[in-house]
């Protein structure tokens, strides 16, 4: 009996050096599934498809539990290490180490995407040549996640320029001002995503070419999309009436990135159940969705723009009074 509740205790507590295996499992049959699954040279290993995404469900599910379970642990001792290294410790503090991690985590996905659809955009992952049309519809799509790599890194850029400017005695006025100039720049370059999509909606009216997750994968997207749009929307509101331009600057990025995945959640949807004896014109519906999606990500780049121009005047008139 000993022996169970301690292998019980050992799966309920995990340690750093069991969970990290199987967080590594869990990307490994992740990537590996989704390859068998949605590549038509793969089509023969259909079978280890379906166990490897088995296999992610269990791992990724128990990587999610032992990560909640280890998190407020291990944040207390990498703090603890880093102020063995000022400047280590100096980010933590300003940033925040939770969003910290949440950028960085957000960073690696949106360049595995970026990667996955350049690869089959130039070929590299495909048994035979795509044809024009499905590689304008990739290249879209990988213009989307580089320009959102661009935002994330630079307020990333900008928060460390920040820190080291107000070390060096720059004024807290300036300081609101740059992060106003952040904050524009970031409303401006969410032109840049509705740039990137129309081509992709294009492709989506003219060649029925859409976002495409097949069998159990999904429902596996579905809970993604849902999880990233409600997060979104939790913190676009939770900080809505925030002071920091550079906090509210990824919320807005978050949020115009998660009414994306409910585009993309919508087209593949289509694209798995739509029963053609029924008259939808899931062509139609889909460019509908893609222009209420653009339209809203171009208002947030607006408001953030004429936002941004206020508060920077309002600072500028401030700055010159003192």
């Amino acid at each position: 009996m000993n022996f169970w509740k301690k292998i019980i205790q050992w799966f309920a507590n995990p340690k750093w050096y069991f969970l990290l295996p199987v967080m590594l499992i869990a990307i490994g049959a992740t990537v590996g599934g989704t390859l068998i699954l949605t590549q038509d040279g793969l089509y023969k290993y259909i079978v280890w498809g379906y166990v490897l995404l088995g296999i992610m469900g269990v791992t990724l599910g128990y990587s999610v539990f032992g990560l909640v379970r280890i998190y407020p642990t291990a944040k207390d001792r990498i703090l603890k290490w880093s102020e063995k290294y000022p400047r280590i410790n100096k980010l933590f503090n300003y940033y925040g180490f939770t969003t910290l991690l949440a950028t960085a985590g957000s960073l690696i996905v949106t360049l595995a995407f970026a990667v996955y659809n350049g690869a089959i955009a130039t070929g590299i992952m495909c048994s035979a040549n795509i044809s024009p049309t499905h590689s304008i519809w990739f290249w879209a799509l990988t213009a989307y996640y580089i320009v959102l790599i661009a935002l994330r890194s630079n307020v990333l850029v900008h928060h460390g320029k920040s820190r080291k400017a107000v070390l060096n005695g720059q004024s807290e006025t300036q300081t609101l001002i740059n992060d106003g100039k952040l904050y524009r720049t970031c409303g401006i370059l969410l032109f840049l995503l509705p740039v990137c999509l129309s081509f992709a909606i294009m492709q989506m009216v003219r060649e029925g070419t859409s976002f495409e997750h097949s069998g159990i994968m999904i429902f596996v997207y579905a809970i993604y999309a849902f999880f990233k749009i409600i997060t979104a929307v939790y913190s676009f509101i939770k900080h809505f009436h925030n002071n920091s331009m550079t906090i509210m600057a990824t919320k807005n990025i978050k949020l115009a990135d998660a009414m994306v995945s409910i585009l993309a959640l919508q087209t593949a949807m289509f694209r798995e159940f739509n029963d053609s004896t029924i008259g939808m014109n899931t062509a139609i519906m889909n460019a509908v969705t893609g222009a209420i999606v653009c339209a809203l990500t171009v208002a947030i780049g607006v408001y953030m723009i004429i936002k941004a121009n206020m508060q920077i005047k309002k600072l500028r008139q401030k700055q010159e009074s003192e």
